[in-house]
């Protein structure tokens, strides 16, 4: 994942409005854990961002960072991330059988990045794609990175007026260690790319395209099996990509500059989007987030 502003500014970026219109920012509360969200071009699992959240349908929505990965419910031990399952996604199709993810069903969640890295194969050669949020006219997602520049600078301050980030749809859950400290997590919902992204990968994260949808996914009111119904797969107006450094691959690069775009290595199948030195372990990490999830 890439989620590259800081607090101040997703907040303001994650603005919406209630049923009467009137409009509101999120409130962000500290991980549960005391952990730390550090803005970041190149963020692995287990690691902590920004999630939206509302407890309860007259309540305003909060974001706190939460560990990316969710821990099983039956874990024990001090340790949220020594159970020793892939919990970093969770395959849509099976998600009311399974005996870990249908626990957090009404536990819903969203994602809030600037994008997601995927890669392509093309022989010997693999190229990584940022793929994002479709922007509004004479908006690229690169315009994130000048938020961070100058703190103190009034684009930092006032209503957003930046390129829309995205949102996808999650699970989170509440686990408590031995210690009695608790860890909030999550797990990010996928499905089948559709026609879109098929060029890519065949899975890719459940996005909610609109305020309409956030709104409803966050809906506790809204049951289950219309929930998970609206995650459709993503419309070519929904998203836009473009090719990146390979060094994506390796997450102890962490120059915001990774989410810029490159000349591609490799030619793309399908023509869209904005135009259209890692270590085996490190690459296979970062590259293979969207794989086949484990029956849990």
């Amino acid at each position: 994942l890439a989620c590259t502003l800081a607090p101040g500014n997703i907040v303001r970026a994650c603005t919406y409005k209630d049923k009467d219109g009137v409009e509101h920012q999120p409130k962000w509360v500290d991980a549960s854990d005391g952990a730390t969200y550090y803005p970041s071009a190149n963020i692995p699992p287990t690691s902590y961002t920004p999630i939206l959240t509302q407890d309860k349908p007259e309540s305003e929505r909060q974001v706190q960072p939460m560990m990316w990965g969710l821990v099983p419910w039956w874990h024990k031990g001090t340790n949220p991330k020594s159970h020793g399952l892939s919990t970093h996604n969770a395959r849509i199709e099976g998600i009311e059988d399974s005996r870990l993810y249908k626990t957090y069903l009404e536990q819903r969640c969203v994602i809030v990045c600037d994008g997601f890295y995927e890669w392509q194969r093309g022989g010997a050669k693999k190229q990584p794609y940022l793929v994002y949020a479709g922007q509004e006219k004479d908006h690229e997602i690169e315009e994130v990175l000048d938020y961070g520049k100058d703190p103190d600078a009034e684009m930092n301050e006032g209503d957003w007026t930046g390129p829309k980030l995205l949102y996808m749809a999650g699970l989170y859950g509440m686990w408590t260690d031995d210690d009695g400290v608790t860890v909030n997590s999550y797990t990010i919902i996928t499905r089948d790319s559709g026609p879109v992204l098929s060029w890519l990968h065949n899975r890719v994260p459940c996005i909610l395209s609109t305020d309409t949808m956030v709104s409803k996914w966050l809906d506790p009111d809204l049951d289950t099996d219309r929930a998970l119904d609206m995650l459709k797969a993503p419309k070519q107006k929904d998203l836009e990509w473009h090719a990146v450094s390979t060094e994506v691959g390796n997450v102890k690069n962490q120059d915001l500059d990774l989410i810029k775009e490159v000349e591609p290595a490799v030619k793309e199948e399908k023509k869209g989007g904005k135009g259209g030195g890692a270590s085996k372990a490190s690459k296979s990490l970062m590259s293979n987030w969207l794989i086949k999830s484990p029956k849990v």
